[in-house]
């Protein structure tokens, strides 16, 4: 997977301004100077260009917690390094489409730590719908970015490619949509079934699908898996293998009453299940002796 760069919390004015520069040039580049005196490492080293862009993400100081926008970095220069020609370029392209950013350019502007970085950008637009930020990823230990509570920093992370432009449902609206499909294609002929198949795309569509889950509290699972022994508290056989990170024996911890109706998370509510018990309670005709479901 390609790398990307986060950057964490840049004024909403900054960015508005960028774009309004892009639309009135029908494009182009932009130029974005992160509030920061540290060399963004990672775009010195990788050098983007534009036929070799890096993807950004950005949150703004008001939804530090989201990535609001997304575009592309086609450049990177130290502003400490820029020639006397590249200089006048530049401020003469940010007096004329993001005047905001002159001063700063220009180190006028006391901003605490001088902006060293210079990123050159194309395409930079906001989301339709943003993004918790915990959804990405850090290259360095493939942990997810930890919430922020100031702006200010960036991060060097997975890039999400395509993701965050696919269309998105809820699990209930996908599941049950799913579901409502399979009852006509039941109802189908064979040859009407083999004629559908024949020219149906092989490549399934990629979709986002939103849940809602909840924290659950990990010294329940720990006991009810001891409780269990590597039985199935259900019908009483062996789990039927070892989950391959620890050798332990593999069961499902299944809530009689489900955590999304209000029901407890706790050993009394909960029971070590074999994963044929756990599918039987959720979708068999049936649903054994205490004729309860849940998760």
């Amino acid at each position: 997977m390609s790398t990307a760069l986060f950057i964490n919390g840049i004024y909403e004015a900054v960015l508005n301004e960028v774009i309004e520069a892009q639309d009135a040039r029908g494009g182009g580049v932009s130029y974005l100077q992160p509030y920061k005196g540290q060399v963004i490492s990672m775009l010195k080293k990788l050098q983007p260009s534009p036929n070799y862009p890096i993807r950004l993400y950005v949150s703004t100081t008001d939804n530090l917690s989201q990535i609001c926008y997304t575009g592309l970095i086609v450049g990177w220069e130290d502003k400490r390094e820029i020639s006397q020609s590249r200089r006048s370029i530049v401020r003469k392209e940010l007096e004329e489409f993001q005047p905001g950013e002159v001063n700063l350019f220009t180190a006028v502007e006391g901003v605490g730590e001088k902006a060293v970085n210079l990123l050159t950008i194309r395409d930079l637009r906001r989301l339709d719908s943003s993004h918790m930020t915990a959804i990405l990823r850090k290259v360095s230990d493939d942990l997810p970015l930890k919430k922020r509570t100031r702006s200010g920093g960036w991060s060097e992370v997975s890039d999400l490619g395509d993701l965050l432009d696919l269309p998105a449902d809820t699990k209930e609206q996908y599941e049950e949509e799913l579901s409502e499909a399979i009852r006509r294609s039941a109802s189908l002929s064979d040859s009407s079934l083999r004629d559908r198949l024949a020219s149906a795309p092989k490549t399934p569509e990629k979709i986002q699908i939103i849940s809602m889950g909840y924290r659950r509290n990990p010294d329940v699972i720990v006991a009810v898996l001891r409780r269990a022994a590597g039985v199935c508290e259900r019908c009483g056989t062996e789990a039927p293998f070892l989950r391959r990170k620890d050798d332990s024996p593999y069961l499902e911890v299944h809530h009689w009453k489900p955590l999304s109706m209000d029901g407890e998370d706790t050993i009394a509510n909960a029971a070590a299940l074999c994963p044929n018990c756990h599918r039987e309670v959720h979708y068999g005709k049936t649903n054994g002796d205490s004729g309860r479901n849940g998760d």
